[in-house]
């Protein structure tokens, strides 16, 4: 939001300069001959729709040029940073940056430095000639047109909202008198109910207000779990973006356009000056991906229990260990490799053999020994002599144990110690058992990682054109505790910050971070919905606006 303290300097008759002062509240400042403008400048050799003031991704403001030319010191300019004291010309009008007062953050003044010349207003009164009889015929179609207007756009949509008996009525219908004040296209996520103007604007001639959009969005993770912090830190970011309504971010009526914005001065108003938003955050400042973005910070599990993640950074190198339970060397499961079935039983192995993605972004099925691992390694589940071979289930420990009892009960002892030497040692850690175990030995229990990224997305159909070895190095890795994610500095190599830099791709917050925390919701709230108490948060937060 651009709150703008607007200086208009004219001329008296006497030639001294008379200014005048205006304050303007808009997302974007337009300059242009167009009275939709919010800075009309009435002259010819101005544009309808000349030129902008909005923020830059940084945050700061800026002149851009739309369909007219910016001039700054004799120089065609397409993008003026305005800083104090910078000045342009915008046709024949000088815009400059003035000291702001304490309530204003940008203060311009605007002055007509090139006028048009004394003929011209001669040359429009000797060659306006109107038609005999036409003014009459104008105030009439004029009255008429007006109460047209006011009948269609005014009293009708007015008694639709205002009228119950109509507005029950038209809200069968697949339109409403009411559409007539709808500012742009509505988004196509929300076209199928869109119709009606009243499913969001509960009030007449209000905004949406968070209550609705939480009417419909209840499965939306909150951007922080905690409900005390998340006031407290929307409480403190309040000062910054003046408003922290869901339509601040989600900005309807602007389709084909994103319904989400996809700028970062969103993100960087608080996340550049992260301790003032939260004082007890242990998070960076972060303004460009490129510039300052700190390395990444992967979620390992600790435990069997899905909430046992501890985040590690990958700057952290001994830390940056995965004990997942499991013996597997990527380096004997890549390109061609001995199968089970003699020297001949050579086999072509690829990434996608073990990892088998789904879904539009591309991630992958979990993991297991029935559907990737059982046609190269039933052979170390067989016990006993080739005649009398003992073949045991897997995943469980007690009906291995029973199979063992049942079909060689002299040979438990021997065949338990060569399954935990060889068998199930061969591919797991095996654990020590508690006093009082019916057990001998267990398995060591399982921690796979599922998702590295807990607090970012990544693509995988986004990046089907590269080669899995490009980001992942594993054809080397010898241990199942290394770790093969990429890191900061691989991303950079074909991602920059929020500006195209030479062969590399634009990359702003909203390419890996979803504000609502995590794109898996489930691991927030319970059966991934927001309880009241998350709403209640969202909507306790201060709202100056109203």
């Amino acid at each position: 939001m651009i709150n703008c303290l607007l200086i208009k300097v004219t001329h008296n008759s006497r030639g001294l300069p008379v200014r005048s002062y205006r304050t303007i509240n808009a997302h974007e400042l337009t300059f242009g001959r167009g009275a939709e403008c919010n800075v009309h400048l009435p002259d010819p050799r101005i544009a309808m729709h000349h030129a902008v003031i909005k923020h830059n991704d940084l945050g700061q403001p800026v002149l851009q040029a739309i369909n007219g030319e910016i001039e700054v010191e004799g120089a065609i300019s397409s993008n003026v940073a305005l800083t104090h004291g910078a000045k342009a010309m915008v046709g024949p009008y000088e815009i400059k940056v003035e000291p702001a007062p304490p309530d204003v953050n940008l203060a311009i003044s605007v002055t007509l430095a090139h006028r048009l010349p004394d003929d011209y207003q001669d040359l429009k009164s000797r060659t306006h000639q109107p038609l005999a009889g036409g003014t009459s015929f104008k105030r009439r179609l004029s009255v008429f047109l007006a109460i047209l207007i006011a009948l269609i756009f005014i009293a009708l949509p007015l008694a639709q909202n205002l009228i119950p008996k109509l507005h029950s009525t038209m809200a069968e219908l697949p339109f409403g008198f009411d559409r007539a004040w709808s500012p742009g296209r509505i988004s196509p996520s929300h076209m199928h109910f869109g119709s009606q103007c009243s499913n969001c604007h509960k009030e007449p001639l209000n905004r949406v207000s968070d209550q609705a959009c939480m009417t419909c969005h209840r499965d939306t993770a909150p951007h922080i779990a905690d409900p005390a912090l998340q006031r407290r830190v929307f409480s403190a970011a309040h000062r910054f973006v003046g408003t922290m309504r869901c339509a601040e971010c989600h900005q309807e009526h602007k389709a084909p356009h994103p319904l989400a914005r996809q700028d970062n001065g969103m993100c960087v108003k608080c996340h550049g000056n992260i301790k003032a938003a939260d004082p007890n955050t242990k998070l960076t400042d972060i303004h460009d991906f490129d510039r300052d973005h700190p390395e990444f910070r992967l979620s390992i599990r600790s435990g069997a229990d899905a909430k046992n993640i501890e985040r590690v950074s990958q700057s952290d190198k001994a830390r940056l260990v995965e004990n997942s339970g499991l013996k597997f060397p990527h380096s004997q499961h890549v390109g061609k490799v001995q199968g089970p079935n003699g020297i001949w039983d050579v086999r072509e192995l690829a990434c996608t053999s073990c990892h088998i993605p789904e879904g539009k972004e591309m991630r992958f099925k979990p993991l297991s020994f029935k559907n990737n691992c059982v046609s190269c390694h039933a052979k170390e589940l067989e016990i006993g002599p080739k005649e009398h071979r003992l073949t045991l289930p897997h995943g469980d420990e007690e009906s291995m144990f029973n199979a063992l009892k049942l079909y060689a009960p002299k040979e438990v002892s021997r065949n338990s110690d060569n399954l935990r030497e060889n068998g199930c040692a061969y591919c797991h850690e095996i654990a020590k058992t508690k006093d009082g175990d019916t057990l001998p030995w267990r398995v060591a229990t399982l921690h796979i990682n599922e998702d590295w990224f807990s607090k970012a997305s990544f693509n995988h159909g986004a990046h089907r054109s590269q080669q899995c070895k490009s980001c992942h190095d594993v054809e080397t890795s010898e241990s199942s505790k290394d770790i093969a994610i990429p890191d900061r500095k691989s991303c950079l190599l074909c991602h920059s910050g929020n500006t195209t830099k030479h062969k590399r791709i634009a990359s702003s917050c909203m390419s890996c971070h979803n504000f609502h925390s995590d794109h898996k919701p489930e691991t927030l709230t319970p059966a991934g919905k927001v309880d009241d108490k998350d709403i209640a948060a969202l909507l306790s937060v201060p709202n100056e606006s109203k």
